[in-house]
């Protein structure tokens, strides 16, 4: 009989005693192996015997009853089954091999935590850099682009690094808390160009320019 096709333990079993023409009530009187155990062999339901080693024993005897190879048998039974760290046979996927080593250990994640501190900050030691070698930050709040104003002035506000300074037009301003600034500008009909320009300690400059118009 060939049991190397991909047939289960038990398969290969009542496969064997069926072509003997034999029942299980016979084979449990004669090898003193419960009926119900040899259902649970034959079916592959191992959670139904005492233990893994009840199992193994189980089969070895009614293996060599049917006169069956028992290497291969057992080879086969190796290949698809596995006893849990509870002595239960179950199916050899629901275990992870032994050999199989988790790479996520208390060690990797202290190494894992160390990176990320020293990445961030890194990430903050490259942005206070840029802050103190690049072009403060600027913004306009007021006005905005293509504003229509009635009035004879505008008042020009926005925000930009504290350490700065600014200029409305070429006429310095003086920065409140927070950076923020607030300048009433005088306009003339028509067209008007606003450029405010921010000047860092290191002499690195930002302008923006809003236009506006006076009917």
């Amino acid at each position: 009989m060939n049991i190397t096709a991909m047939k289960t333990v038990g398969q290969i079993l009542q496969t064997a005693r069926l072509s003997k023409k034999l029942d299980l009530d016979h084979i449990s009187r004669i090898t003193r192996i419960r009926e119900q155990f040899l259902t649970a062999i034959e079916t592959d339901n191992y959670g139904q015997l005492p233990s893994g080693a009840v199992a193994r024993g189980f089969i070895k005897n009614y293996a060599e009853f049917l006169h069956l190879n028992l290497v291969q048998i057992l080879a086969v039974f190796r290949r698809d089954f596995v006893e849990n760290e509870l002595g239960q046979i179950v199916p050899r996927g629901m275990v992870q091999p032994v050999s199989e080593v988790s790479l996520w250990t208390p060690r990797t994640t202290l190494i894992a935590v160390i990176t990320l501190v020293f990445t961030l900050f890194a990430a903050y030691l490259i942005f206070q850099y840029r802050l103190l070698t690049g072009p403060p930050p600027l913004e306009i709040t007021q006005p905005l682009t293509d504003q229509i104003v009635a009035d004879s002035t505008v008042e020009v506000a926005g925000v930009t690094d504290p350490q700065a300074t600014i200029s409305v037009n070429g006429e310095l301003v003086a920065l409140e808390k927070g950076g923020r600034f607030f300048f009433r500008l005088p306009i003339s009909r028509g067209e008007n160009k606003i450029t405010v320009t921010a000047t860092s300690k290191s002499g690195k400059t930002r302008s923006l320019t809003r236009t506006i118009n006076k009917p």
